[in-house]
């Protein structure tokens, strides 16, 4: 495991949620960490409490992308860490969706994502070493309605990575993922096309696990020397009997179970994280 104190990071979608919990955690870790989004006014309180720099950005505006990136790079001289977090849901059927809609939830959760990824992937590849973050989602793994087309975005995502990983392996940059099931955050209420408010309290959030156990599956990504994936467990808790074969049938397929961080009920094991399963790469990726 590496350190992330000194390094720049870049995290898109940092006003709320996951976002919000990743950017903290890297700036407590020493990180200096740039967050971006599109509310300004939550963009800035998230700033006063995190300590880092904002950047208001629509990630689906191609300008806006290209200006985020050259701002960074003019300021800080480089991208340590690019964690595309930014990402929208959209629950309903195929047939209730305007192409509109179909649209912009592919411009944020893949356009976006390549986009960005491009522009840092030069000084990245210059410099020999560099990390790139993606949060995809459980829906990448099955498809099933009503987020049928938000989970062939995170399929479409997880190809990228997938490829991407291939391609830059042996060259000094990194591609994880991050493949969240239910997370306690306001991805449901802005699914049904709300616009839910800090001020509307726990109402808002959708049930799941907490956003800080997917931040830190993000920063232990970002500090590791090869590329990884993780995915959250079952939400839940089981009897030991259960925990114990579902660890033991993990572990025969080169899977391992990760305890939650500390702090969130469990205390973690050296170099592992919160209650997030590693999947191994498949043949050939880094």
């Amino acid at each position: 495991m590496r350190s992330v104190a000194g390094r720049v990071v870049l995290v898109t979608g940092a006003s709320s949620g996951i976002g919000r919990e990743t950017a903290a955690r890297f700036a407590r870790a020493g990180a200096t960490v740039v967050g971006c989004g599109r509310d300004e006014r939550r963009l800035a309180a998230a700033a006063a409490e995190i300590g880092m720099s904002v950047h208001r950005c629509d990630v689906t505006d191609a300008q806006d992308r290209e200006d985020l990136v050259d701002a960074m790079l003019l300021e800080h001289g480089r991208i340590d860490v690019l964690v595309n977090n930014a990402g929208i849901g959209w629950a309903g059927l195929v047939e209730d969706m305007a192409v509109d809609d179909v649209q912009h939830l592919y411009d944020t959760n893949v356009v976006a994502v390549v986009d960005l990824t491009r522009r840092v992937l030069p000084g990245m590849l210059a410099r020999g070493d560099g990390d790139v973050v993606v949060v995809s989602s459980g829906a990448a793994f099955v498809s099933l309605p009503p987020l049928t087309v938000y989970s062939s975005t995170k399929y479409a995502v997880d190809g990228f990575v997938e490829g991407l990983r291939r391609e830059v392996h042996g060259r000094g940059v990194r591609i994880h993922s991050v493949n969240p099931g239910p997370v306690r955050t306001e991805w449901l209420a802005r699914s049904m096309g709300t616009q839910p408010d800090e001020a509307d309290g726990s109402r808002r959030l959708s049930p799941g696990v907490p956003a800080s156990w997917v931040a830190a599956a993000i920063e232990r990504s970002a500090s590791r020397a090869v590329a990884y994936r993780v995915r959250p467990p079952r939400r839940g808790a089981r009897p030991a009997a259960r925990r114990a074969a579902a660890a033991g049938s993990r572990r025969r397929r080169g899977r391992r179970l990760v305890p939650p961080p500390r702090g969130e009920g469990q205390a973690a094991r050296p170099g592992q994280g919160p209650g997030l399963t590693r999947l191994p790469t498949r043949s050939g990726e880094q």
